[in-house]
């Protein structure tokens, strides 16, 4: 495992399966999604139900959360176009329909 990826599993000795594994990537290729509010609410209650019972993604998302507050804290407070939000928004949703 590289530096850059984070360790997958929990901490409550629970067999880390390939079904557990695969869970904790779904959930962290999201977390960005999850921390802006920017997910639906029924996958909101699936991420949620994954922290209450996963360790590492709980520290995973913990950081990534200190990367947005860093992030924000050094750069201009300048939001982009609605329309730039709506097209991208749009796409992000055509790419997740197309790999299903």
């Amino acid at each position: 495992m590289s530096a850059a990826e984070p360790a997958l599993g929990d901490d409550a000795g629970q067999p880390l399966t390939e079904a557990r594994r695969a869970h904790c990537r779904e959930v962290l290729d999201r977390a960005f999604e999850f921390l802006d509010g920017e997910m639906a609410d029924l996958d909101c209650d699936a991420v949620r139900a994954h922290l209450l019972e996963c360790a590492s993604c709980v520290v995973q998302l913990a950081e990534d959360e200190e990367l947005k507050r860093v992030i924000r804290s050094g750069c201009p407070c300048e939001e982009a176009p609605t329309t730039l939000r709506a097209r991208i928004l749009l796409q992000i949703t055509e790419v997740r329909t197309t790999l299903g």
